[in-house]
């Protein structure tokens, strides 16, 4: 993230023990996915430490390397398909649980149309006013809109599960989005999704048993 390749390591460390105590504590196999959410924040970071290294010994030509599209493919792929399809899984209101299999189907293809612009166009990262900036070429008519309809696929499903802790979740990782947003404009995918990992983290452990649910409406 924006800070330094050992931020990144020391979130991969605390996040994917914290993942490996949720994948335990899952009591179905139907919360796997929820449970491995601080797993793959881990994986996502330690790719993003690597990269940072990787920019520190040669900082003008590794910028597009597998390292940047690793951490570009959980960015822009994984996130907005694995979050409503986890809470999907774990959800046990079935009107709730079609809702958010919607939600999981509208993210993975946003997912798959992100993904092929930083596949098959030019994507790269750099290191810029102290950021990992990561630079992929959406379409114009749709860049404006992109951020948003990503947030809202990520956010929404967050507040209409009943599994506990995610409403304050998607409070949280909304005030990170506009946060981010205002005061770290040239590391915003980098900086965002470090705050969302911590923030996942923190919610996983606090939650402590995933399946316990909010009463629903």
């Amino acid at each position: 993230m924006c800070f330094s390749a050992r931020a990144s390591f020391s979130a991969a460390v605390v996040l994917g023990a914290i993942g490996i105590h949720a994948v335990r504590a899952a009591p179905t196999r139907r919360h796997l996915g929820l449970a491995a959410i601080p797993l793959l924040f881990a994986a996502q970071q330690a790719c993003e430490g690597a990269l940072w290294l990787a920019l520190e010994r040669e900082p003008f030509h590794v910028g597009g390397t597998p390292l940047a599209r690793a951490f570009l493919f959980f960015a822009l792929m994984v996130w907005p398909a694995w979050v409503p399809a986890a809470l999907a899984l774990a959800e046990p209101s079935a009107s709730r649980r079609r809702v958010l299999v919607g939600f999981a189907i509208a993210g993975a293809a946003l997912g798959g149309y992100l993904l092929a612009c930083a596949t098959l166009r030019a994507a790269n990262a750099c290191v810029a006013f102290g950021n990992l900036y990561y630079w992929v070429q959406i379409d114009a008519a749709f860049k404006r809109a992109a951020p948003l309809v990503y947030v809202g696929v990520v956010i929404a499903p967050m507040i209409l599960s009943t599994v506990r802790g995610t409403s304050w979740l998607a409070v949280a990782v909304g005030v990170a989005f506009v946060t981010t947003g205002l005061l770290y404009r040239a590391g915003f995918v980098s900086v965002w999704c470090f705050f969302a990992a911590i923030l996942s983290g923190i919610t996983a452990a606090i939650s402590g048993r995933l399946p316990a649910t909010r009463p629903s409406g």
